[in-house]
């Protein structure tokens, strides 16, 4: 987990006594992560290069916290730019770089030649009208979710503050989630709305379930750990490790692209109107080819009940490699380095050099960020530390949530109960024990396996 040591690495300041080759080793490596790093009377600076991003905070961290306990929920947020805002970063020349996006944009234009030969249109729009149809449920869910959870905030500031006792909040907070997914999801059955947008509205709904969880889960614990710190004579002083639950900084949290609460969150001098305009041109047209995509491959599904399974698997197999990219790129790149960037949100980790993964549990780690921060530490290292589960049990509970969401996003797309996706996923505990047999790490044969599983 490259995070959690990154972290590490930073928040365990060497001694006096150190050899001045490893301190010097240490400095190497944080100037190259894009942070200068200097020390004070015991503790450490760290302070991103303004060439990165225009950053105008510090963040002090001094030796680790007097509770262990606490130690789980350290900041893992850092300036640093997203791998393919400058490709050089992910070992990828521009003129690869290059090459694939004019290989899309003429993947583009072929299929605009052929539907203008074959309707007489350029851009058919039917399918268009289709999938955005009652396209407003999802602005009406948006903001009834962002009003009911300032509910899980006042009840988790009312916790911290000691106005009510924790098991009351644990109450409070469960009823919280038992009410938001039902509601949730009868509201959006109750309209027609296309597989693509119902699973978007889908997805919007685990992200604010997760978001409110990393809220009040953070908050309780290290509220706990204070309490139980200072009364040994011994209270906590990091400020990463102390509860905020100002409504400003709540309400950053539930805009800014992250899943992981913290205390403070990294973030740029000002917002770049050229930057954004890069990345809204480039989201634009990389959704536009997404969009003719689906229109290249709507025949074929439509010839599902005439033509031979495998035929139509076989022409299905490169449109949907090409969605799937596009759809990365769009969503992982574009939309959220958008967000980053109006939210002045510094850290914009979204991804991982995941196409050049060799073993499964390698791409899982890489590929999705947020959520792979917010699995690692509410589920996979939580259940370790508060129900006491080995290694083996927390990644089965982290993959049997994982599954879980994603299931409900698959009822909530198709209105029906196939536990098809659910399955495969759990089937993947295995598949990353299998990938990490040595012919498979660190492989160009491991790369090829990895690229056809998940493709």
């Amino acid at each position: 987990m490259s995070t959690e040591n990154n972290h590490k690495d930073s928040s365990n300041h060497t001694s006096s006594s150190s050899s001045s080759s490893s301190s010097s080793s240490t400095i190497k490596r944080k100037v190259k992560d894009g942070v200068n790093t200097s020390n004070h009377g015991g503790s450490e600076t760290i302070e991103a290069k303004p060439s990165l991003l225009g950053l105008n905070n510090k963040v002090l961290l001094n030796t680790p916290p007097h509770s262990p306990s606490l130690e789980r929920f350290s900041a893992l947020s850092k300036p640093r730019e997203s791998l393919l805002t400058s490709p050089e970063m992910a070992n990828i020349q521009w003129g690869t770089f290059n090459y694939i996006a004019l290989a899309y944009v003429m993947a583009g234009f072929s299929i605009m030649a052929q539907m203008y030969k074959e309707k007489g249109v350029i851009v058919d729009m039917e399918l268009f009208w289709t999938l955005t149809k009652n396209w407003h449920c999802g602005l009406i869910l948006s903001v009834g979710l962002f009003l009911f959870s300032q509910v899980n905030y006042i009840q988790t500031r009312l916790m911290v503050k000691g106005y009510i006792p924790n098991r009351i909040s644990i109450v409070l907070y469960c009823l919280w989630q038992l009410v938001a997914f039902p509601v949730s999801m009868s509201y959006l059955f109750s309209y027609e709305l296309s597989p693509i947008l119902s699973g978007g509205y889908g997805l919007q709904l685990c992200v604010y379930s997760l978001k409110n969880h990393s809220y009040w889960h953070t908050n309780y614990f290290l509220k706990k750990g204070g309490v139980k710190a200072t009364s040994n004579n011994s209270p906590v002083t990091r400020k990463d490790l102390i509860p905020n639950v100002s409504f400003s900084h709540f309400l950053y949290f539930m805009v800014a692209p992250t899943l992981v609460f913290e205390t403070s969150f990294p973030k740029t001098k000002s917002i770049r109107p050229s930057y954004i305009l890069k990345e809204v041109l480039a989201g634009f047209g990389t959704f536009f080819v997404f969009y003719l995509m689906l229109n290249l491959t709507t025949p074929f599904y439509r010839e599902c009940g005439t033509e031979s399974f495998l035929i139509i698997l076989v022409q299905l197999s490169l449109p949907s490699m090409s969605l799937w990219m596009l759809g990365f790129y769009g969503v992982f790149h574009c939309l959220l380095n958008i967000f980053a960037e109006i939210t002045k949100y510094a850290d914009r980790e979204f991804y991982q050099d995941w196409w050049n993964a060799t073993t499964f549990d390698m791409w899982w780690r890489r590929w999705n960020k947020p959520v792979y921060r917010f699995m690692s530490r509410h589920v996979y290292t939580d259940s370790m530390h508060t129900i006491k589960l080995n290694k083996f049990w927390a990644m089965v509970s982290t993959f049997l949530l994982s599954a879980l969401l994603h299931e409900i996003v698959m009822i909530i797309s198709f209105r029906f109960v196939r536990p098809i996706l659910s399955t495969t996923m759990l089937l993947q505990i295995g598949l990353v024990y299998f990938t990490q047999l040595p012919i498979f790490q660190k492989t160009r044969f491991g790369n090829v396996i990895m690229w056809i599983t998940i493709n």
